[in-house]
């Protein structure tokens, strides 16, 4: 019998971090893996083994679960909700997210419209306003309402 293991927010951001450096271009540059990793090790208090466990946990329900390229932006977006709803994840880390997203988007040394766009929807979805695409904020509303939510959770 599975044991049900809790979603953690450690997993989604570590998820939407991956899924938003691949997403946005195709490519999960090495430059993007090492600000990824470098991003989650703040995230876990510097906790190396905390680290990989979530990364590999995460890697594993992800070759598991996400088939397409659909269903992966579907699960990320569906994990910013989640985060949203935690109330550990204040403002201030809401805007230290945001700069995670900036640093992986600028990491392999492009930072494309599309990145900026997704980083928009993601601003606009935690309710943190920082805008940095030309995007009016009715695309980036649109763009939001256009991407269905999918059920999250993590399984050992």
């Amino acid at each position: 019998m599975e044991k049900q293991t809790n979603l953690s927010p450690l997993h989604c951001i570590f998820f939407i971090y991956q899924s938003f450096a691949y997403t946005t271009d195709g490519v999960l540059a090495e430059e993007e893996k090492k600000m990824i990793g470098n991003a989650m090790f703040r995230w876990t208090g510097s906790d190396e083994k905390q680290t990989n466990t979530i990364i590999q946990e995460t890697l594993t329900w992800g070759q598991q679960n996400i088939k397409t390229i659909k269903e992966q932006v579907e699960a990320m977006m569906s994990m910013i909700e989640f985060l949203k709803t935690q109330e550990s994840f204040d403002l201030k880390k809401r805007e230290y997210f945001l700069m995670d997203i900036r640093n992986i988007a600028r990491s392999d040394g492009k930072f494309l419209d599309a990145e900026k766009k997704w980083h928009d929807m993601m601003s606009k979805q935690l309710g943190v306003e920082i805008k940095i695409s030309a995007e009016t904020d009715d695309s980036i509303k649109e763009s939001l309402e256009k991407v269905e939510k999918r059920k999250i959770g993590f399984r050992r």
